[in-house]
């Protein structure tokens, strides 16, 4: 239920804790939501947003009243803006990109989403999914310093992967896939942790604890010359990521 203030045109949903809004403008949310009109919240905790983006006067009101969770699916521009607002009061956000970058996002993807991520300091549960490979050569010299979740749609070399995990410093959780196309890579990476200690001296200061290897066709795959030698090379992470425990394969 919700109440209509006329005098002030605010809708206030007093009893609401659980909000999702998909594709606003196309189910007539939006209509709402852009028509000068207040919105209040004042117990919500989860927030599910996909394809919209807030302004800032309504983020506001959202996030006012200690709003807990807050999950975001769309364009990084979208979640760059509503990410302006104060996020003292979440426990758990989690963002998903998929699919292409518009032009600008592409131009200006280190600096947007390294804006974002030096922002959720004191957010226990940062969790960010990149579905698409065209976002792995943008992700080099991101720094994401409290990011603690990260799943990747498809697969970064192991080198890249190294080189980027000391700029997410508090990242406990890697999921990445390496689905059959990804063969020539598995190859490449089964050198690489073979031999790990020649390339990579010391061990590194990585939080990592769980590192998930999703794809029907990746180390559980039915090619001989890769899957075995795969499972075996992968083992040697644990040397070099000295707080990891788990390597779950899965598909």
């Amino acid at each position: 239920m919700f109440r209509i203030d006329k005098k002030f045109k605010t809708i206030v949903f007093e009893n609401l804790e659980d909000l999702s809004i998909i594709d606003a403008v196309k189910n007539g949310v939006g209509d709402m939501i852009a028509n000068n009109l207040n919105l209040e919240f004042p117990k919500l905790e989860k927030l599910y947003l996909a394809n919209i983006c807030l302004t800032g006067k309504d983020m506001q009101a959202i996030m006012g009243h200690g709003l807990k969770q807050f999950h975001h699916e769309g364009s990084i521009i979208a979640a760059s803006n509503m990410c302006k607002q104060p996020l003292g009061t979440l426990d758990e956000l989690h963002l998903l990109w998929e699919g292409g970058l518009y032009p600008y996002e592409a131009d200006n993807f280190v600096p947007l989403t390294n804006e974002i991520f030096n922002k959720t300091d004191g957010i226990g549960y940062v969790h960010c999914e990149i579905r698409s490979v065209n976002f792995a050569e943008s992700m080099v010299g991101i720094d994401w310093p409290y990011l603690t979740h990260l799943s990747l749609g498809f697969m970064m070399s192991f080198k890249a992967l190294f080189d980027m995990v000391p700029n997410v410093p508090n990242l406990v959780y890697l999921d990445m896939n390496v689905g059959g196309h990804y063969m020539n890579e598995l190859v490449n990476a089964t050198e690489l942790l073979t031999n790990i200690k020649e390339h990579y001296p010391e061990p590194s200061s990585s939080k990592i604890e769980t590192l998930c290897l999703v794809g029907k066709h990746g180390p559980s795959c039915s090619y001989p010359c890769c899957r075995q030698p795969f499972r075996e090379a992968i083992e040697n992470l644990k040397w070099y990521w000295p707080q990891l425990k788990n390597i779950d394969f899965e598909g």
